[in-house]
This record gives C-alpha cells, sequence and structure tokens, in this order.
C-alpha cells in the first residue's frame, strides 16, 4: 500500500514538473545566446551581387565631391536607428501592422527578440490555416524548445509576444483547405482574397493587430492581401495600416549588393530601419534598380545582420580589400 503510494505520488509530483515547465516556456522567452549558423559561403551568395555593387561604387566615385557628400548624409539620415525607430513605430497610431519575412530561422529568431519585443500588439495573426493552427499551438504549449511553420522556428515568436502580453490573441488566417476548393469549384477567388477576408474577421476594435506573413503577400502591389486590406477595410484609417520588410542582410541580392556599396562609402554595417524607403536618394534606385522591389512597395523597411561575424572576411580582389576606398571622406 505505501509503496502504491509513493508510485502515485511520485507520477503527480513528475506530472506537476511537466505542467509548471510546460507553463514556464509559454509565458517566457529567453532568446538563446548562440548564434545561429548561416553558409559559410553566404557573403556572396547571390550571382551578380559583387558587379552591382562595383558598378555603383565606380558612379558614387565619378560624382563631385559635395554630390558624393549629400548621398551620404542622405543615406546617414534615412538608415535609422533600430532602436530609436522602433519606439517611434510603437508610439504612432497603429492598428494594423503587415510583416513582410522570408521564412528562415535568422528572420524568426530576430524578429522574437529584437523586434516583436519592442511593440504592443493585442492580436497576432499568422500564415498557417485556422484549423492548423491548434496543433502548433499545443506543441509549443507543451514545451517544445522549435515548432516549424513554414519551415521555420514559429515558437519563439509566440513566446516572445506573450512573454509581452500574456493575453494576446493568436491565430491563423490562411487560407483552409475548404476555402480553397469552394474557389476552386467557383472558378473565381484567390488565396490572397481568402487570407484577406479571414483578416477582416479577425480586427478587433481598439486592438494593434501584428500579421506576419510571407513578404509577397504584405507587399503594397494589386491583388495581393495587403492592398487588399488597405484599400478595402473601411474601418481602419488609412494611417493606421502599415506595411514592413524584415530582410537579412544575405536573404536579397540587391540588399546584399546595396550593403557592399554602403559599407564601401563609410558607412557602418549594423542593423537600421528605413522609415521612409521614398525618401533615399534617387541615385541608389538608379544603381540598384531591383532595390524597388524590396524597398518601395513598403511603408518601412528592416535591414539585420545575420550573423555578427558574417562580414568579417575580405578575400584578395574582393570589395573589401580594394586599396584606399574610404580615402574620398573629406576630400
Amino acid at each position: 500500500m505505501v509503496r502504491t503510494t509513493l508510485i502515485v505520488a511520485s507520477v503527480l509530483i513528475l506530472l506537476g514538473l511537466g505542467w509548471m515547465t510546460a507553463r514556464w516556456a509559454r509565458l517566457n522567452f529567453v532568446p538563446s545566446p548562440a548564434p545561429i549558423a548561416i553558409p559559410a559561403d553566404a557573403f556572396v551568395r547571390h550571382a551578380g551581387y559583387e558587379q552591382s555593387a562595383t558598378k555603383a561604387i565606380e558612379a558614387f566615385d565619378a560624382l563631385p565631391a559635395h554630390r558624393r557628400q549629400a548621398l551620404v548624409e542622405n543615406l546617414r539620415t534615412n538608415l535609422g536607428d533600430l532602436h530609436e525607430e522602433l519606439i517611434r513605430l510603437n508610439a504612432s497610431r497603429l492598428t494594423i501592422l503587415c510583416i513582410g519575412e522570408r521564412h528562415m530561422a535568422t528572420t524568426r529568431r530576430f524578429l522574437a527578440e529584437v523586434v516583436l519585443p519592442a511593440l504592443t500588439i493585442d492580436v497576432l495573426l499568422l500564415e498557417t490555416p485556422s484549423n492548423a493552427l491548434p496543433e502548433i499551438m499545443s506543441r509549443i504549449d507543451a514545451g517544445l524548445a522549435e515548432v516549424d511553420l513554414l519551415d521555420a522556428d514559429i515558437a519563439a515568436i509566440v513566446r516572445s509576444v506573450r512573454g509581452s502580453n500574456p493575453d494576446i490573441v493568436i491565430a491563423g488566417i490562411d487560407e483552409t483547405a475548404t476555402q480553397k476548393a469552394q474557389r476552386v469549384h467557383r472558378k473565381r477567388g484567390s488565396r490572397d482574397i481568402s487570407i484577406t477576408g479571414n483578416l477582416r474577421s479577425h480586427i478587433r476594435r481598439g486592438k494593434r493587430h501584428a500579421v506576419l506573413f510571407g513578404a509577397l503577400h504584405c507587399a503594397d502591389q494589386p491583388n495581393w492581401m495587403y492592398r487588399r486590406v488597405r484599400l478595402g477595410e473601411h474601418r481602419v484609417k488609412r494611417e493606421e495600416i502599415r506595411n514592413i520588410n524584415v530582410i537579412g542582410e544575405h536573404q536579397d541580392g540587391p540588399v546584399e549588393a546595396f550593403l557592399v556599396f554602403i559599407h564601401a562609402i563609410g558607412i557602418e554595417r549594423r542593423n537600421f530601419l528605413i522609415a521612409d524607403p521614398g525618401a533615399l536618394d534617387g541615385l541608389i534606385y538608379a544603381w540598384f534598380p531591383d532595390l524597388t522591389r524590396s524597398f518601395l512597395r513598403f511603408e518601412a523597411v528592416i535591414v539585420f545582420q545575420e550573423h555578427p561575424h558574417s562580414h568579417s572576411r575580405a578575400t584578395h580582389g574582393s570589395l573589401e580589400s580594394l586599396p584606399g576606398r574610404l580615402m574620398w571622406i573629406g576630400s
């Protein structure tokens, strides 16, 4: 009898400890101190980027000194300090923020550790169907360290927003299988129309909503979700609906080339937020025309460093080893 009682007591204690551990993991997010590894060749991940950067540097060098200085000052003004710009963003009148991402571990971790803790969020809307979300949430609540959504961990995101707001509402708004079957049967509609309808059904008056989706869905372009919400959601003032693109330094070829360029002309590599991409000097878009896709379709852009040592290598013949590259300053 005593043995049985001890066994039962031990089981109850283990269950209690398991529940407490899961609850702690549910409500607390602790940033990992270990950097996420990126491929060894990530510095040259995008073919042709060095050529684009080289041409831009040559064009910059050909400018008169006063024009070079004006361009540098424009960049220093508009590549805002991330911490300060996030404070401004959080203080603004904001009801819907569409956060465009590439579904990568570095992006999710950066959002969880840096961006989301700086923002007040009442509702988080994710790129998963509503009927798939409970399974994801149950695994997170069970204490699993990582839970994939679109091939990247979403658990850190959930724990981060819950840490800031334990009462946050989290919902999945991607198109369901039923919605897809219905539009295929009717031969009209689109996935983004379904997503837009799902998003609008979750809007709560007086609350701030963060929509975490692929960058294409959050870009301000015809037929995609963000444009449909911006033009069609009349319960929310236009200025309270914004989109922001979050890009890792190696996730986009034109961005990678742009970063090589600004470093070569003397601007420190760091995390930054561009609060108004349209305010960048027009020469930037002339030299890097593909940046219009990543920058000008968004009202704000964040570019972040994926690894603290990812730019430390300067090989013979690379842009960083060009002699005298920074000597123009002050000329």
